[in-house]
């Protein structure tokens, strides 16, 4: 006999966000938070997300030469991101800035309205491309 039992700290965790964000909550670690800052360490294990050094990020890339563009056309695998010129990353977060204080930014900027129609998941993710743009 199997018996499956699933772990749902969801509820918890948005429960946390809110009581954040109204005020309620003031402690320096709270469920919201760690599970964002979690949330984030997955996103830049997985390259969604990537920290560098802030003027890197605010930098503007050189543009690529016409015979670069028709070598990534004609002989890569292409991307619209290496044609572009863009980072392929979905958000980028500035070497200098502590975790703990873009934790408590994202947990204060998402918008928690949007959790009836999206998963938590989701909206931390729109949130730090919002916040944190390459």
């Amino acid at each position: 006999m199997s018996t499956v039992v699933k772990a749902d700290f969801k509820s918890d965790i948005i429960s946390s966000c809110k009581a954040y964000q109204q005020g309620d909550d003031k402690s320096e670690i709270n469920a919201c938070k760690l599970y964002i800052d979690g949330f984030i360490d997955s996103s830049l294990l997985n390259d969604d997300g990537v920290v560098k050094p802030k003027a890197m990020i605010e930098r503007t890339a050189p543009e690529q030469s016409d015979f670069l563009k028709r070598a990534y056309r004609t002989r890569v695998l292409t991307t619209s991101s290496m044609l572009s010129n863009e980072e392929a990353y979905q958000f980028c977060i500035p070497r200098e800035y502590d975790r703990k204080e873009i934790a408590s930014s994202i947990a204060k900027s998402m918008d928690i309205n949007q959790l009836a129609d999206k998963q938590l998941k989701q909206v931390i993710f729109e949130t730090l491309i919002a916040d944190f743009p390459c």
